[in-house]
């Protein structure tokens, strides 16, 4: 809701902030904007606050209040926003879980992911997005807003905030505010005098925000842009450049602080034992020693200055009820500090004549080798966004423009890359990274894309060729004119992608975050436990009786101190930190790694789905073949020149919106002579082709271009010609033919093909030999379904023909009904339903924006074209192709995989050595843990989960090869074996056979639906 006040009484800044401070405190308040000069108020609220309730609260503050309107918030105020918040301070998956709780405590929130790794919230929400980072901060972490944005938000819109300098009163915002609202394409402008800052949103189509900030200089004020989280920002966070540092100068002081008191407990004894050397005690004065006070003053420089971070973030844990890595370190270090620092007071109480026994070797070397963890696990950590990096990194900071964008030899002026705007002409120089999408204007050169597309070798631009942000530049110098930009680029939507998947959680995540909820309070209650329980043991039991580790070799006595450190490695040694890190740094390297080789995965959940396929299902259309007719053959009779020919059917056709009009035209283009062919008269005989009357060198031509029945129907002099190639063309199932008449005399036809893609035979070759079962449903006729399946190694039994949209729906349902798990992989927006209803939705990047947004896996890359002049881009910069279904089944599989092996590490560990440290080895074996080893293991518990995490770097798409199809084993049905349509799951993988390991060996049946099942006897 919105309600807008007038309020009356109000005379400078002081007054709106009562106001503003008085109507916040009312509960379901989400934003409120004061206004001085035009006196009013403008609050946004949820239902449950009345509009008479914020004029009450108005009044209470000393202010006459009219309500003006209130109602449904419109436009952007009151519409659900997502934020992305960057928060500091988490270290597990404890951390993740209360700042989860924390902000969705917070009224109008509607969903929240919060990531560990990228240390990044994304909340969708209504309401003001400053409380989402007020609440996290009261939760004990660092809160920084990058954007907010709208979700009602069009295409075109941006929004941007500048840094305003120079206003000193209501009026400087004022006169900016109506300054900049009166530019073409700005939507909205507020400038926020106390803040000096200005929120503007504007169509990026009409302005740019070189002009806006021009506005504002002309005004009389300074305008910087407020940006966001920027690229430079981003790697630093991604690839832990600060954590790194920090933990590698701790470690550091803490080796060497730490050493001398490590030296002389477990050093200096050996070494005094084998050169006989004696240590004089020296006595400060009764029972207080030199080597206790400095081992106390080196010890609390550790204890709570070098690690006073553990020390906050454990306050903070504490503060709001929850338990994380740094409290059981804290617990463990400070119990082990005030025993030892007791034992020297009363050491000097007792006056005694020997140096009390101290432990703060043992808090000192758990801290250096917490530290050590703490480094390796930073390092280790930034190493598992590489991908994502690298994929950043290909922004330039900077760009070279013109001055004049319509004058190539008009100066130069280098900008940030923010401040670029629609239809600038980008100068790109050899060597320079491309800035945004657009279109070479001027110049040829060749373009580097491999970090984009993976092609190895460079791409030749030349005027009208499309360019992508993030590539190379690599030969020449070019111009190129701006046509897309910021997060509306190829690259942006990408990355988007990729931090998209990263931020959700897999499904086995939850059983983390349970376990994470109760596992602090349970180690704690453990140590308490084992302390209690070798007390009782060892002072119940005589000392001839009690494990030797418990006597003191000199005196025969119990040493409480050893049961001290048994309860403390219990403390050390749990590691909730591996578990919380299983899931997020697999799902991290495998969708980054994905995104590589040009496949996106939209969200950690997938992984877990594509697991478990055992069908995959392809449209056609678009993802088998092409979706683009070309021309592949032709065969020409009479005296007219082949050149002459073409110029005449590109001529013909140039005009005709019919696919296979275009494919005619675009492939008589390169082939026709370079002569001036009028068109005289043109009609189109709809179902049949194209009639024409054209002048050439002089002469009038009636031509007609069409298919068999546009010929039958014509009146031909040499129908036997026509009869031959008609009967030539018979054997061709999959093509089209355009047969030509030229003045009632045939002369010859062209050939076009939907034709297959590279390495359609090759992946589903692949998926065959892997045990997927593999279908192909499809709208054409049965005869085209078959002579394509043919081609790529499709049984015939699983292919269906003539299907409309809820034919192929209903396909993936009935195959989910007997169990089965299906992928479905296609293009259009027909196979949206499909691609929702099946278990994973997979879609090609040339495909329609539905079909991509329907769908959990978008492939990017494809094979290599067999020639240059064959390359087609889709919308990403990438050619088409299906290898990258098996590429993204390969790599979803391998990363979860390897999700559940961090688990089976990550629990394993605690299983194991939580027992020992708890001294279940001490009465059998006099076998126990000491708090160092407990605190390196505990450290090495972490690494090694992301270490195991970090093979999937090295994952490489499958290079796929075509197998030898056997076709009769392609073509063989038998009503008795089962199929995907009329077996269960359990019944398919107990009677299939493996032929080269094909699953689908035994599979023929007929399927009667209104659809056709395509039969080997067809």
């Amino acid at each position: 809701m919105q309600t807008t006040l007038r309020v009356e009484g109000m005379t400078c800044s002081a007054c709106t902030s009562a106001v503003e401070a008085s109507l916040r405190e009312l509960d379901g308040v989400d934003d409120v904007k004061v206004a001085l000069l035009t006196e009013q108020a403008l609050v946004t609220h949820s239902p449950t606050v009345s509009a008479d309730a914020l004029a009450d609260a108005v009044d209470s503050a000393g202010f006459g209040a009219t309500i003006e309107q209130s109602g449904a918030a419109d436009g952007a105020a009151g519409s659900t926003e997502t934020s992305i918040l960057t928060i500091g301070g988490m270290t597990c998956s404890s951390c993740v879980g209360a700042v989860t709780d924390a902000i969705r405590a917070v009224h109008g929130v509607q969903d929240v992911q919060v990531s560990l790794l990228t240390e990044q919230a994304v909340v969708k929400h209504t309401g003001s997005a400053q409380k989402l980072c007020e609440a996290v901060e009261d939760c004990g972490f660092e809160a920084t807003l990058v954007e907010t944005k709208n979700g009602q938000t069009a295409p075109d819109l941006e929004s941007v905030v500048l840094k305003v300098f120079g206003m000193t009163c209501a009026n400087c915002s004022a006169s900016i505010e109506q300054t900049v609202s009166a530019l073409d394409g700005v939507v909205s402008c507020q400038v926020a005098l106390a803040t000096e800052e200005a929120h503007i949103t504007y169509d990026n189509s009409r302005t740019g925000i070189r002009k806006i900030m021009e506005t504002i200089e002309d005004c009389g004020f300074d305008a910087l842009l407020n940006s966001k989280l920027d690229t430079a920002s981003q790697l630093d966070l991604l690839l832990k450049v600060k954590d790194i540092a920090y933990w590698r100068q701790i470690f550091v002081r803490m080796i060497i602080f730490g050493a001398p008191i490590f030296f002389r407990h477990h050093i200096w004894p050996i070494v005094a034992l084998i050169f006989n050397i004696h240590w004089k005690k020296v006595a400060l004065f009764h029972g207080v020693f030199l080597e206790s006070i400095l081992e106390l003053a080196l010890a609390t420089y550790i204890q709570f200055w070098l690690a006073h971070r553990f020390y906050v973030n454990s306050f903070k844990a504490i503060k709001h009820k929850n338990g994380t890595m740094d409290l059981l370190i804290c617990v463990s270090t400070t119990v082990i500090y005030i025993y030892s620092a007791l034992s020297i007071l009363i050491s000097m109480y007792h006056s005694s004549e020997n140096p009390p026994h101290v432990l703060f070797d043992t808090s000192a070397m758990l801290f250096v080798f917490v530290s050590l963890g703490k480094w390796i696990e930073s390092k280790a950590k930034g190493n598992t966004s590489t991908a994502l990096s690298k994929l950043l990194s290909l922004t330039p900071p900077n760009c070279l423009i013109l001055e004049d964008p319509t004058d190539f030899g008009s100066s130069q002026r280098e900008i940030v890359i923010d401040l670029l705007q629609k239809n600038d002409t980008v100068v790109l120089p050899p060597g320079s990274k491309i800035p945004a999408d657009g279109e070479c204007v001027f110049g040829s050169s060749e373009v580097d894309e491999s970090l984009l597309t993976g092609e190895s070798l460079p791409v030749v631009k030349k005027p009208g060729s499309k360019l992508f942000g993030g590539s190379i530049n690599v030969a020449s110098p070019i111009y190129m004119r701006v046509d897309v930009l910021g997060e509306q680029t190829q690259l942006s939507k990408i990355v988007k992608l990729v931090k998209d998947a990263q931020i959700t959680k897999a499904p086995v995540q939850k059983f983390a975050d349970v376990i994470a909820g109760k596992f602090v309070v349970t180690i704690l209650v453990l140590s308490v436990a084992t302390l209690g329980f070798w007390s009782m043991y060892v002072y119940c039991h005589s000392a001839d009786n009690v494990p030797s580790f418990f006597v003191d070799k000199d005196t025969g006595r119990v040493i409480f101190s050893r049961i001290l450190q048994v309860a403390i490695s219990v403390v050390v040694v749990a590691c909730p930190c591996a578990l919380g890190l299983a899931a997020p740094t697999a799902v991290m390297v495998g969708t980054g790694v994905g995104a590589t080789n040009g496949i996106l995965i939209k969200g950690a959940d997938i992984l877990e789905k594509a697991n478990g396929i055992d069908c995959v299902v392809f449209d056609k259309t678009g993802t088998i073949t092409s979706g683009r007719m070309r021309v592949v053959s032709h065969h020409f009779l009479g005296d007219l020149e082949a050149s002459s020919l073409w110029s005449i059917i590109h001529a013909v056709e140039a005009t005709s919106e019919h696919p296979v009009g275009k494919a005619l035209a675009a492939g008589a283009l390169p082939l026709a002579k370079e002569q001036a062919v009028e068109i005289v008269s043109v009609s189109t005989a709809v179902g049949f082709g194209v009639e024409a009357q054209i002048k050439l060198d002089g002469s009038i031509f009636s031509v007609a271009i069409g298919n068999k029945q546009l010929i039958d129907r014509s009146k031909v002099d040499n129908a036997k010609d026509f009869e031959d190639s008609c009967k030539r063309t018979q054997t061709h199932e999959i093509s089209q033919f355009s047969h030509i008449l030229i003045n009632d005399r045939y002369v010859g036809y062209v050939e076009l093909a939907d034709s297959l893609k590279t390495d359609a035979a090759s992946t589903i070759g692949a998926l065959l030999d892997a045990g997927y079962t593999v279908s192909m449903v499809t709208g054409d006729n049965a005869n085209t379904a078959r002579t394509v399946s043919r081609a790529v190694g499709i049984p015939l039994s699983n292919v269906f023909a003539q299907a409309r949209p809820d034919d192929k729906l209903r396909v993936v349902d009935q195959m989910q009904q007997r169990g089965l798990k299906v992928a479905f992989v296609g293009d259009g927006i027909n196979d949206a339903p499909a691609l929702i209803q099946a278990d994973l939705g997979i879609a090609i990047a040339s495909g329609t924006d539905i079909a991509i947004e329907a769908a959990d896996v978008v492939m990017l890359s494809s094979a290599q074209p067999e020639a240059a002049d064959e390359v087609q881009l889709n919308d990403f910069g990438r050619q088409d192709g299906t290898a990258g279904v098996f590429g993204a089944l390969d790599i979803s599989q391998k990363t979860f995989r390897s999700i559940k092996t961090n688990f089976v590490l990550a629990v394993v560990y605690n299983l194991v050595m939580l027992p020992i440290a708890m001294g279940f080895l001490i009465i059998p074996f006099n076998i126990t843990m000491n708090p160092m080893f407990a605190s390196a293991a505990m450290a090495c518990s972490s690494v090694s989960v992301v270490l195991n995490s970090l093979r999937l770097k090295d994952w490489k798409m499958p290079v796929l090869t075509s197998p030898v199809l056997s076709e009769e084993s392609l073509d063989w049905a038998d009503d008795s074996v089962l199929t995907a349509m009329d077996a269960t799951k359990m019944e398919i993988n107990r009677s299939a056979t493996r032929t080269w390991g094909f699953r689908w060996g035994r599979w023929a049946d007929r399927f009667r639906n209104p659809y056709h099942r395509v039969q080997g006897n067809v």
